[in-house]
C-alpha cells in the first residue's frame, strides 16, 4: 500500500539515512519529494538478484535480509536495518541487482523511482555528487568486510592475486 506524507517529515528522517547524511535541508526536501511510503509484509521480496533495479528504498522500520548466491542456494550476506538505503546498484549502469532483498519482519519504507532520482542528481549536481560519494564509501566498506570474511574462511595456504 502506498501513502503520501509530508515532505518535511520525510526530509527530517532522510538526514539520518546513510547516503543522505550531510545534505542541506533544501536538498533533502528535493529528495523527499520523490518518496512514496510503502509497507511490505514479512517474507515479501522487495528486489530480486539479476533483475533490473527500478527503485531506491529507504528502510523506515523493520529488518530485511540481503542474500546472494546461485539459483539453488542463497547465502544471507547481511541484514538491513532502519535508516539504510538499498539497493545501491540502482545507481550503476546498467542497474543490475546483485542481491535479493526479503523482509524479515513487516517493513515500512520510503520508495523513490530510479529514473526520478537520477534526473534529480543531474539537475542538482551537488545532490548527485553527494549521493555517489556516499554510495561508493558504503560499497567500499561492504567490500572490505566481505574480503576480510572471505580471507578468514580460506585456508592460509591459498593466495589470491588481486592483479588477476
Amino acid at each position: 500500500m502506498v501513502y503520501r506524507v509530508n515532505v518535511k517529515h520525510i526530509s527530517r528522517f532522510l538526514q539520518e539515512v546513510d547516503v543522505f547524511q550531510g545534505l542541506s535541508e533544501r536538498h533533502l526536501d528535493r529528495i523527499a519529494a520523490l518518496c512514496d511510503e510503502e509497507t511490505f509484509r514479512k517474507g515479501e521480496r522487495l528486489t530480486m538478484r539479476d533483475d533490473r533495479g527500478t527503485n531506491l528504498y529507504v528502510l523506515r522500520s523493520g529488518e530485511l535480509k540481503v542474500s546472494t548466491g546461485s539459483r539453488d542456494s542463497d547465502v544471507v550476506v547481511r541484514t538491513l536495518h532502519e535508516k539504510e538505503a538499498f539497493p545501491l546498484a540502482i545507481l550503476m549502469e546498467p542497474p543490475t541487482l546483485v542481491t535479493t532483498n526479503e523482509a524479515i519482519t513487516d517493513i515500512e519504507a520510503y520508495v523513490m523511482p530510479r529514473v526520478r532520482l537520477l534526473e534529480l542528481c543531474e539537475l542538482e549536481t551537488r545532490i548527485g555528487l553527494h549521493i555517489y560519494k556516499a554510495s561508493f564509501s558504503i560499497l567500499m566498506n561492504r567490500y572490505r568486510y566481505t574480503l576480510a570474511e572471505l580471507a578468514e574462511s580460506m585456508n592460509s595456504a591459498t593466495h589470491i592475486n588481486p592483479a588477476l
